[in-house]
């Protein structure tokens, strides 16, 4: 009998009814699917198996896990807040005999950790080191660590293996161009783990990816849209070029669908790049701005950042009919209670479409996290916490209910429904491909019936008013972006459960930064009146 190796792609969540930004649940209710995207780190680790191991892939979020299952060896991959859902999946298949081996950033940066819950960790880049893992189990010789050194040529990694996952299940297609990353901003751990430097996918093995994605899946039958997920898109410029200039014929022949990625600021400052980008199909920039604020950027070493202003890089994407996603932290040591009114107001004033907010979360391995554990800041190790939606340590300049209630509150202020329906109509303006058929978009102005009829009054009025505007001949409407909107402000709409009971008066300060200085210095002077108090 053949070896059986089963990969698993464990919930995030521990409590499957809790919502994720990241997740689109609504879009994905309307649309009939059951996840965003697939774990194409997994995937492409099973594409390194050997081709005589009988492999099998469950997703958790498509189907429930069947922990009686015959096979040889589990294998799950998690990073930190979704490590302890696999740590409790590892010991169910353990009780069962079943030997499981765990990957991914958090076992790569707490292995020992990591072995208290499963038999075998792999830490760092698995691909190399994969077939080695395969060996010794059949030998009966599975060792407890595989670390690797190096990092391969991405020549040399293989396509994820797509076919061992149910593809129709997922809202995106997923591209991987590069992996690396030379910077050193203390709050990521994305260099320790991948190299301090940019790896190339060649370009032709690119396009081979690209052509090997099926058709349909996506709104009213089209291309389901594209994720590249390198954490920066433009890494080399004469690389991503190059890319861009093999793309723009597939773009114009309709053999990709319209995409995004992520990347720098500083893509603004290359004109003939912004003209590449969107000649191949980019619809939207996915921007780690971070913060608005060039002291916080100094001090967490985002100096690229400050390359060029924001509303300059911003409206420079815009003339070319981009859309841009604008990924904010607040929390930093440099944040007072009157960062959140200033980032609500350049969000506006810039036409942003999607801003997304992250709550400051020191992630283990980082410079960040061994600082503020140093200096008794960390509240708990609970890793599930550290997703950036709970505030996990103790900001420096704002309570820790005060954080979480900004965190709320910019998401409750920018997804309503004047501001949001602003700033897709100003983005709709902006846009110059070629206008979405009408057939698409009555099938968007449809579902959002659907999506919202059990939201609350912001989620309803943007779904009557937006349904609206998506029919307007005169603009060039994105269904998609209405339904991305859509959801999230269905996600905003899901935080006022976690407010606190002060949330009114955080508000309020966070619109008076005058007062919210006299609180902060008030609350700093009770601080310092309790520890002298205790001390002596």
């Amino acid at each position: 009998m053949s070896l059986r190796v089963t990969f698993v792609a464990t919930r995030k969540n521990l409590d499957p009814a809790e919502r994720e930004l990241y997740e689109m649940n609504l879009v994905l209710d309307v649309l009939k699917l059951d996840r965003a995207f697939a774990d194409l780190g997994l995937l492409t680790v099973a594409a390194c198996t050997p081709p005589d191991v009988e492999v099998s892939f469950v997703d958790e979020y498509v189907t429930p896990i069947d922990f009686d299952v015959e096979t040889d060896l589990v294998a799950l991959s998690a990073k930190t807040s979704c490590v302890t859902r696999a740590y409790q999946v590892a010991e169910q298949f353990r009780a069962r005999g079943v030997p499981v081996v765990l990957g991914g950033i958090h076992a790569s940066l707490r292995p020992e950790e990591a072995l208290a819950h499963v038999d075998c960790v792999v830490t760092g880049e698995a691909e190399a080191l994969w077939p080695r893992v395969i060996e010794d189990l059949r030998a009966g010789r599975l060792k407890e660590r595989y670390d690797a050194h190096d990092f391969p040529p991405m020549a040399e990694v293989p396509p994820p293996r797509w076919g061992a996952a149910p593809a129709a299940r997922y809202l995106f297609h997923q591209l991987q161009t590069t992996r690396g990353c030379p910077f050193s901003c203390r709050f990521c751990s994305v260099p320790d783990v991948s190299g301090n430097a940019f790896r190339f996918k060649p370009v032709e093995r690119v396009l081979g990816e690209l052509a090997a994605m099926p058709p349909g899946g996506g709104l009213a039958g089209k291309r389901r849209p594209l994720y590249i997920v390198d954490d920066n898109f433009i890494s080399r410029r004469t690389y991503t070029k190059e890319l861009l200039r093999a793309m723009a014929p597939l773009w114009q022949a309709g053999r990709i669908a319209p995409w995004s990625a992520e990347t720098t600021v500083n893509v603004a400052q290359d004109d003939e790049l912004l003209d590449l980008l969107r000649d191949a199909g980019c619809a939207t920039l996915i921007l780690g701005l971070e913060s608005i604020e060039e002291d916080t950027l100094r001090a967490m070493d985002k100096g690229v950042n400050l390359c060029m202003t924001y509303p300059d890089a911003l409206a420079r994407i815009h003339a070319r009919g981009m859309s841009v996603v604008g990924n904010f932290i607040v929390g930093f040591d440099t944040d007072d209670v009157g960062v959140f009114r200033r980032i609500r107001d350049f969000v506006q004033q810039t036409g942003m479409l999607f801003p997304f907010f992250s709550i400051l979360t020191p992630m283990p391995g980082t410079g960040l996290f061994d600082e503020v554990k140093a200096a008794g800041r960390l509240f708990h190790e609970d890793w599930h916490l550290y997703d950036t939606r709970h505030v996990v340590m103790n900001p420096a300049r704002m309570t820790p209910a005060e954080l979480l209630d900004g965190y709320i509150w910019l998401y409750d202020q920018l997804y309503a429904t004047d501001r949001l329906l602003d700033r897709l109509e100003r983005n709709w303006q902006w846009r110059s491909r070629a206008r979405r058929g009408m057939v698409e978009r009555l099938f968007v102005a449809g579902a959002l019936n659907m999506m919202t009829r059990d939201g609350g009054p912001a989620l309803r009025g943007l779904s009557r008013r937006g349904g609206r505007l998506l029919l307007d001949r005169r603009l060039n409407a994105d269904p998609g972006q209405l339904l991305f909107t859509v959801d999230a402000t269905h996600y905003a709409e899901r935080l006022i459960a976690d407010r606190s009971p002060q949330y009114a008066a955080h508000a309020r300060r966070f619109e008076d930064p005058q007062d919210a200085r006299m609180q902060w210095q008030s609350e700093r002077a009770r601080r310092g009146s309790a520890k002298r108090a205790a001390s002596g």
